[in-house]
């Protein structure tokens, strides 16, 4: 009878350690489960923030080059008023920054974003020749003339 007693309290124990140990499991994998959603949660909200800087971005690219045709029309219009002997230099530099215009338009309309390292690479190099063009338009005539004489 001692004997049963002692493999029936054995049992007993046996059981309660593998019981607990399954609830312990159970309890981890309800915990990384949450970890998980709260990650993609996360992740999606990353994703999202990134989606609208990126269309904010282009929203207001598209009002710099709104500008800068503008101002391409404003110096076409100036160039007709210029002497002919510098009015072809002015005509072949100010279609050279149309062209830089049109293809940066197109680089930020065709830009599909794989990473936000990408994005990052891609946005400072953007501004940078979107800065060189700026630049080139509103200095102009003072360059252009400068690079005549």
């Amino acid at each position: 009878m001692k004997n049963s007693f002692l493999i029936i309290t054995t049992i007993a124990l046996i059981s309660a350690f593998v019981i607990q140990g399954c609830e312990r499991a159970s309890n981890q994998m309800e915990r990384a489960e949450t970890s998980v959603i709260e990650a993609e949660r996360d992740v999606e909200i990353a994703s999202s923030e990134l989606q609208a800087e990126i269309r904010t971005y282009k929203l207001e690219a598209e009002n710099d080059f709104t500008e800068n045709e503008r101002n391409i029309e404003e110096i076409k219009r100036e160039i007709e008023t210029k002497e002919s002997d510098t009015r072809d230099a002015h005509i072949v530099r100010v279609e050279e920054l149309e062209r830089t215009n049109r293809s940066l338009k197109r680089q930020i309309d065709n830009y599909n974003h794989t990473s936000e390292d990408n994005w990052n690479r891609f946005k400072n190099e953007f501004s940078s020749a979107m800065n060189t063009l700026e630049n080139s338009l509103d200095d102009f005539f003072s360059t252009t003339t400068t690079s005549l004489n």
